[in-house]
């Protein structure tokens, strides 16, 4: 019997995804007025993730701090 291997297929996550667990960790580090500010938060963290979804690796390590970048960039 010829050896198989199975390559794992990674696990893709969308803006939708990303925000809400960011939301989740959001709340479980900060306090949150009530649903209106949830709702806030999901939307900018929900925008971010879109936004940054359409970047090439370059342009997000613009969103680095310089102490972080300039190890990255050495390599």
């Amino acid at each position: 019997m010829a050896d198989k291997t199975i390559k794992p297929t990674p696990i893709q996550r969308n803006s939708l995804d990303v925000a809400t667990e960011l939301t989740q960790l959001h709340l479980e580090q900060f306090s949150v007025a009530d649903e209106k500010e949830i709702a806030d938060l999901y939307a900018r963290y929900y925008t971010l993730a879109a936004t940054l979804k359409n970047k090439s690796y370059v342009e997000l390590l613009d969103f680095l701090p310089e102490e972080i970048r300039s190890k990255i960039t050495r390599r």
